[in-house]
């Protein structure tokens, strides 16, 4: 089993996140799920996805994301 961290934020804006999520890849199978705090209502939602791609396809539909993954980021704290 694996897993791995990703955020889906602002098409052409990195620091604006839409949700945060984990995708867990098996043997034979592969999902992701998402979670996501409206910023006006404070409403938490929660999805499962077949991957972080099609999270990104689903919620597209009312922002253009894209998936950025964690272990692509750039670390933004210096270890002490």
């Amino acid at each position: 089993m694996h897993a791995e961290l990703f955020s889906l934020v602002d098409a052409t804006n990195e620091a604006k996140v839409f949700a945060w999520g984990i995708e867990i890849v098996t043997s034979d199978d592969q999902e992701a799920v998402i979670y996501r705090r409206d910023p006006d209502s404070g409403q938490a939602t929660f999805g499962k996805h077949l991957s972080a791609e099609a999270a990104r396809a689903r919620w597209s539909c009312v922002t253009p994301l894209r998936v950025v993954w964690e272990s692509q980021r750039a670390p933004t704290l210096s270890p002490n």
